[in-house]
């Protein structure tokens, strides 16, 4: 028991970070995804004595945020999504005014993708190497790199109709 306690305060700590950047990707609500950061480390904590170290702690952890992201979504789908100007300083250690606004209009763009779109590009955006994203999306490295391509496309032309 001592060493579940070890290793799961060794993730949460590694990776907390990670997985509340990517829920507030999706919820645009810093309440709602600090509860699905608690929802993805529950997960975690109830499954991890069952970890088969097939793949890595990363590959794992990302899979329950990606899958408890794309739940909740569907949970809400009937009810509209309500996008908040307040881009928290979470994204960025920069407090510079002009990046804090770029940063919102690539948010913004980016939560107008499909979900699994939002998830590819969000595992992107966090230097996940495609061979990573492939594993956690259960799609080959080949099929990530398109899908990467495709949707650097749709978000410059997203970002080009705001601008």
């Amino acid at each position: 028991m001592e060493n579940k306690q070890k290793i799961f305060e060794q993730l949460f700590k590694q990776y907390q970070d990670w997985i509340f950047r990517l829920c507030y990707t999706y919820t645009k609500n810093e309440s709602e995804a600090e509860d699905l950061v608690q929802e993805c480390f529950s997960k975690v904590w109830i499954n991890l004595a069952s970890f088969e170290h097939r793949a890595d702690y990363s590959t794992w952890i990302y899979r329950i945020a990606a899958n408890t992201c794309l739940m909740q979504l569907r949970k809400d789908k009937n009810n509209p999504v309500v996008y908040h100007d307040n881009l928290k300083d979470k994204f960025s250690d920069d407090k510079d005014e002009d990046k804090t606004e770029q940063s919102k209009v690539l948010y913004n763009a980016i939560a107008l993708l499909s979900e699994i779109d939002r998830i590819i590009i969000s595992l992107v955006l966090e230097d996940i190497p495609q061979k990573q994203i492939g594993e956690v999306l259960g799609i080959t490295e080949n099929n990530v790199n398109i899908k990467v391509h495709r949707i650097k496309k749709q978000l410059k032309e997203l970002l080009a109709k705001n601008n």
